[in-house]
This record gives structure tokens, C-alpha cells and sequence, in this order.
């Protein structure tokens, strides 16, 4: 009803007008309406998501020191994004590296002595099972000294984990740690969103499957930028359709470094689906009426007031899906005072 009353009060009749009988007589400029192929498109619904979409977990033990960046901050790949407290890190790598040193010094001296084995052999000076015994050592001391290593690497990593970095260019989309929180290796500490490119997930049904295909263009509205006109190119075609729903999830990439497109923004996408003859009118014989648009059409040597569906816009003129019809004469440049009724001269 409240639609019903907005598009009841955008415009008077001539009838109504009683103050202006000088304006109850126009000479507007028309045209015939002619029709020509038009580009079919289904409407269906989608949802925009971040191209890649990260909770990024601490990946090491200990209290935040500092925090760096806030919800909607833009970070580049590498960048610090919160500090722990290094310390106890700190020390398990001198322990770890001071291990690694001793065992690299013995695995020297080992092998050194292995060497001399080896000539001693040659010289029969010591037995097979003396040889043997030694090069075993040998063996079980470099083995020692490679986990000794790798454990002096892994401290060195926990070490630098305790700057958490960001592992690709995002969004901060939120921050769940502060300054004093104890994290553990697992504990979320932001979420990250890629947004430069989106994706346009499409819930596709069944019936239009066979129009959906690897680039096909699909053109699409969001209800917080209304009148702007987006793009999208599919790349990722389902592979199912869902039994409940009776439809199969496309995703479409979407430029956005422009930065206006939003991961979770809910979009009425506009699918592509062949050509049919349509009425079409110039872009400039369309009027507001309430929430609605409109034409003025010359009948009867009155003006008549239609609302109209608009489809595919081409350059500067427009198909109508209902509302006129080919031969119709329509007014091509309204004027404000123009009101349903009026005669035309």
C-alpha cells in the first residue's frame, strides 16, 4: 500500500490542475516507437566475498606487547601487525644455537677421528670391528648434530613469529587481540580480507545453467550504491546442483581497486541469456514516477501517463520490457509542467 501511495502521488492529472489552465495545452517533441533486438538478462541473486579471506592465528606462545593496526586499515604483504613478548623465545634459541655449536665441535672431533680410522685401516694397524665401531659413531653424531640444527631453526622461527606478520597486501577486518592478551599458537589474532578483486558468488538456477559459462559478463546492482552499474566476469562454474535450493553456486571475479564493493554486500546480478525484440525509447523520455519510471504517450491527442519496465540500456536509448508497445508515439524530452491528460496540439 505504501508503494501504491508513493507512485499515486508523483505526478497530477490535468483534471486535478485547476490552477493552471495555460499549461493543459502542449506541443511536446515525439517520436514512433521502434523495436530491435535487446540483450535478455535473468535476474538472480548473489553475494560479493573477499577474494581471499584469512583469520590469521598468532603461530606462537606469549603477551601481546603492541598492536599496529585497526579494523579498516589497509597493510601491505610483510607487515607487522602485532608483537609479542619475545623474550622467553629469545632465550630458548641461545640455549637451542649454543646446543648446536657443542654438537658441531664433537661431530668435528668425531669425524676427525674417523678419518685417521680410515688410514689405519688401510695400514691393518686397528681391527674391522675397532673400524666399524668408530664410523658408527660418527654416523650417530652427525645425525645428533642435524636435529640440533633443526632445532636451533625452529627456535629461530618462533623467535620471528613473535612479530606476526600479514602474508599477502589486505583489509583489516578485525582485530581480536590487544595490548596484554596471552596467545596461544592457535588464538586469532586479526582477519584479513584481499578485496582489490572480489568475488561474486551466483546462485544460478537450473533452469539457466546452460547460459552460465568460463567469462561469460554479468552485470550487477547493490542496494548500498544504488544506480551504479558493476561487472563481473564468471571463472569458477559449480559443480552440483543443490538439491533443496535447485541451483548451482557460480563465482564471477570483480574488479574493485576502486574500493566501493564491500566482502558480504547482498547484489540483484542480471545473467545474460540471449536476444529478443524489444520496444526502445532515448534514455531522455523516461520520467520519475515515485519509485517507478515512466513515459508520456500521445493518445488520442491527450497525454497519457505509463509506468514502464526498463531492460537493456544501448547508448542513449533504453528497452522497455512492458508498458509500450512498436508504433506507440511517445514524448522524447518531457518537461516538468507536462501532466497526464493533457491535450496536445
Amino acid at each position: 500500500m505504501v508503494a501504491l501511495a508513493v507512485l499515486g502521488c508523483g505526478r497530477r492529472t490535468a483534471k486535478e490542475d485547476t490552477q493552471k489552465p495555460a499549461a493543459l495545452h502542449v506541443k511536446p517533441e515525439t517520436i514512433v516507437v521502434a523495436e530491435r533486438n535487446a540483450p535478455e538478462t535473468l535476474e538472480i541473486t548473489g553475494t560479493l566475498a573477499a577474494d581471499k579471506r584469512t583469520d590469521l592465528a598468532a603461530n606462537a606462545v606469549g603477551r601481546v606487547l603492541r598492536t599496529f593496526v585497526e579494523r579498516g586499515d589497509h597493510v601491505s604483504a610483510g607487515a607487522i601487525l602485532a608483537q609479542l613478548d619475545a623474550r622467553a623465545a629469545a632465550l630458548t634459541q641461545q640455549e637451542a644455537n649454543a646446543n648446536a655449536t657443542a654438537l658441531s665441535e664433537q661431530l668435528a672431533n668425531v669425524r676427525a677421528e674417523c678419518a685417521r680410522n680410515d688410514v689405519l685401516l688401510e695400514k691393518g694397524a686397528i681391527s674391522r670391528t675397532e673400524y666399524d665401531r668408530t664410523s658408527s659413531q660418527c654416523r650417530s653424531q652427525a645425525s645428533t648434530e642435524e636435529a640440533a640444527r633443526a632445532r636451533a631453526a625452529e627456535a629461530s622461527r618462533a623467535l620471528g613469529d613473535t612479530n606476526i606478520r600479514a602474508p599477502y597486501a589486505a583489509l583489516i577486518g578485525e582485530r581480536f587481540v590487544s595490548v596484554g592478551d596471552y596467545v596461544r599458537a592457535d588464538s586469532k589474532v586479526v582477519t584479513l580480507l584481499a578485496i582489490d578483486s572480489l568475488r561474486l558468488r551466483l546462485s544460478v538456477p537450473e533452469r539457466a545453467i546452460a547460459f552460465v559459462h568460463e567469462g561469460t559478463v554479468v552485470t550487477f546492482e547493490t542496494v548500498s550504491l544504488p544506480g551504479q552499474i558493476h561487472t563481473g566476469t564468471v571463472r569458477y562454474i559449480g559443480g552440483e546442483v543443490r538439491e533443496l535450493t535447485r541451483d548451482v553456486i557460480d563465482e564471477a571475479v570483480v574488479d574493485n581497486k576502486s574500493g566501493l564493493l564491500i566482502p558480504g554486500m547482498f547484489v540483484t546480478a542480471h545473467l545474460p541469456i540471449g536476444e529478443k525484440m524489444r520496444p526502445f525509447v532515448p534514455k531522455t523520455a523516461l520520467v520519475p514516477l515515485g519509485i517507478a519510471r515512466g513515459v508520456f504517450v500521445v493518445v488520442a491527442g491527450r497525454l497519457q501517463e505509463r509506468v514502464v519496465q526498463t531492460g537493456t540500456a544501448i547508448g542513449d536509448d533504453v528497452a522497455i520490457v512492458e508498458g509500450i508497445k512498436a508504433g506507440d508515439v511517445v514524448v522524447s524530452h518531457p518537461t516538468p509542467d507536462m501532466l497526464d491528460g493533457m491535450a496536445v496540439d
